[in-house]
Formats: C-alpha cells, sequence, structure tokens
C-alpha cells in the first residue's frame, strides 16, 4: 500500500526526540513524515543491536531491521498504529515486539544458528573483549585469543537459548540494562525478567561447563547492571 505523506513545517527530528510516545504515535497516525523520520532516528540503532546479538548475525540484524520499521509503514498505512497505547507500553517496546516476532519468523526459516565470525569486531564486541583483556595478568596475542574463543562460545550458547531466556540475558547482561527497562521493553513484570534471568544462568552454566569456558569470563559478560553474577548459577550446579 502506498505511503501518504504529509509534509509540515515543524522542527526537525532532532527536536522532535524530545517529544512523548503519546504525542509521536498520535503523529503517525496522521501520517506525518517527519514522525516516522524521528521514530527512526531515535530507536533505529537500539533494535538492530537488540537484534544483532538476538541472532548473532550483523547482516541479518540489518535486513531485519529494515523490516520492522517496514512494518511500521504498513502499519500506518492500514490504521493499526493506532492499536498503539502510549499507557501500557512505549514506542521502543512495540518495536521490540516487531523485532522479536521477525527474529522467530527468520529462525523459523533458517533452522540454523549463524556464524558469529562476523560480529567479532563490531564495538559491542570489543567492548566486551577490551576489560577482559586489560585485567588480564598476561597481556599478549595468545591471551588475546583465547578471550576471544571464549566470548565466542559464550555468544554461541546464548544464541541457543529460548527466545524468552535469549532476550533477557541480551538486554540486561549483554546490553546492561536494568530488569525495569528490560521489562518495559519485552512488556512484562520486572519479576518475570528475574526469573527469566536466573532459567537463564541456569541454561548457560550446564553448557558452558561442557565447553570448558572459564568462570571468571562468563562472570564477567553475565553479571548485567542488577550486579548479579552468573558464578552462583555455575555453583549450583555443583561445576
Amino acid at each position: 500500500m502506498r505511503w501518504s505523506w504529509k509534509s509540515k513545517n515543524t522542527e526537525g527530528s532532532k527536536n522532535s526526540a524530545a517529544s512523548s510516545d503519546a504525542e509521536l504515535a498520535s503523529r503517525l497516525q496522521q501520517k506525518d513524515e517527519r514522525a516516522f523520520l524521528s521514530l527512526y532516528d531515535l530507536h533505529r540503532s537500539s533494535v538492530f543491536r537488540f537484534l544483532m546479538h538476538m541472532t548473532g548475525s550483523i547482516a541479518v540484524a540489518e535486513e531485519l531491521t529494515q523490516e520492522v520499521f517496514v512494518v511500521i509503514l504498513d502499519a500506518i498505512c492500514t490504521g493499526k498504529i493506532g492499536k498503539f497505547d502510549p499507557q501500557k507500553g512505549t514506542l521502543e517496546g512495540y518495536l521490540f515486539g516487531i523485532a522479536r516476532n521477525l527474529v522467530r519468523a527468520d529462525q523459523r526459516r533458517t533452522r540454523s544458528l549463524v556464524s558469529l565470525d562476523n560480529i567479532i569486531e563490531t564495538p559491542e564486541w570489543e567492548g566486551l573483549l577490551n576489560p577482559m583483556f586489560f585485567e588480564s595478568e598476561k597481556r599478549d596475542v595468545a591471551t588475546l585469543m583465547a578471550l576471544r574463543s571464549e566470548l565466542r562460545v559464550l555468544y554461541q550458547a546464548i544464541l541457543e537459548l529460548p527466545e524468552q531466556y535469549r532476550g533477557a540475558i541480551v538486554l540486561c547482561s549483554l546490553q546492561e540494562k536494568s530488569y525495569r527497562d528490560a521489562a518495559r521493553l519485552l512488556q512484562c513484570s520486572e519479576g518475570t525478567i528475574a526469573s527469566r534471568m536466573n532459567r537463564a544462568r541456569t541454561m548457560l552454566s550446564a553448557k558452558l561447563h561442557r565447553s570448558g569456558l572459564s568462570t571468571s569470563t562468563a562472570s564477567t559478560i553475565l553479571r548485567g547492571k542488577e550486579g548479579t553474577d552468573v558464578r552462583a548459577a555455575i555453583k549450583a550446579k555443583g561445576n
């Protein structure tokens, strides 16, 4: 369905970033071009990072990020964007819900996990790797390679988690969001997030023990903003 833009002499997308979700949603319903551009500018990066960690692929994340906003365009054209209720959630959470559905559909199509090689050099990867490297007693090439290998094993284990547990780990550990923020984005309670995190750590502990991943590496990555530690889950499993 063709998009009918309404040109308006309003302020640019940077100024509209301060608009509330309710105001932005209202403008989207009116098919305001600048409102859509503001939505894209505000949330494209966070949606992409979430999808990259959920899929393990930059290429897939880029493709699905575009699909998320195509879905939004279709929703506006068909009037379904009006179903968004700012009293029950945020526009970012609305986008994340679409992203999660696209991840599920993509994985049903491919039925396989992609290689993690293409995210090794991303800022997110380096942000996880560098602190561990500089905290290490030995800062040499061998140590760096070992840490990269351990991160790859950990990411692969995270990708193998069921979607609801993977989403919690991605937001709370890899992206260091609080349980409150994760609950807002995943549209569930903080208690549900805490439960999913505990279950995810328990599931990961068994996978990481079999792979021989060091406890310190997993602890550093999975600590998260809440200050929780995967070490407790590993000890609880008797490993």
